[in-house]
């Protein structure tokens, strides 16, 4: 029984993650592309598609899994994103968590398979790789809701994608402790940080007061 080598995200092996970095990536990155456009050809994009999808959500379950089954999304995301770097995507990650909603948004500011798709007569990557990824979260997690906000395919300046599900208390009331304790030495330190600006504040306010 192959877990390990037939551990695959789209067309990535266990092995393949374990040893990446960008130029690995990129090949994979085309091999993909090469391998959706045959399918395409043979089966047609409809068919293609979900002969894609085939291992993709049990793939990404356990690869995604590993990063949010004890973790927000926010703080799952986070601890992926090193992963990504060395494929050569280049990433934020923003907690817009509320209202009993386990919320992030995952801002790509480049795309390394943007210029790619073209070769393979995609005039968008979007379909093969995002669009894709986020159809095997929602099956793979089905409390997930994916959703694609931003393209730089379609000319937006980055790249987002909003992720939701239903809160987990215990990850929840775990998060907020760290959360609150973090916000408070955040104020501290931005308020040492503003003490110049408020010493030259009060000097202009005096000069003004002088001067009348």
């Amino acid at each position: 029984m192959k877990v390990e080598t037939d551990l695959v995200t789209g067309n990535l092996r266990m092995e393949d993650i374990i040893n990446i970095d960008e130029s690995k990536a990129i090949k994979l990155f085309r091999n993909r592309f090469k391998r959706y456009k045959n399918l395409v050809e043979q089966l047609g994009e409809a068919a293609a598609f979900e002969q894609m999808m085939k291992k993709y959500p049990q793939q990404q379950k356990a690869l995604m899994g590993t990063f949010i089954d004890k973790n927000t999304l926010a703080q799952g995301f986070k601890k992926a994103s090193p992963l990504l770097g060395l494929m050569g995507f280049v990433m934020e990650v923003v907690d817009i968590s509320q209202n009993g909603t386990d919320a992030a948004l995952e801002i790509q500011r480049v795309c390394p398979v943007l210029s790619i798709a073209q070769e393979y007569g995609f005039n968008s990557p979007c379909r093969v790789f995002c669009e894709m990824e986020q159809e095997a979260t929602r099956r793979a997690f089905p409390g997930i809701k994916a959703e694609i906000l931003s393209k730089q395919s379609e000319g937006d300046c980055v790249c987002v994608f909003k992720y939701e599900r239903p809160t987990n208390q215990v990850i929840a009331s775990n998060s907020q402790i760290k959360h609150v304790n973090s916000h408070l030495i955040n104020r501290f330190v931005e308020v040492i940080r503003l003490i110049p600006s408020f010493i030259n504040i009060g000097i202009k306010m005096l000069k003004m007061r002088l001067l009348h």
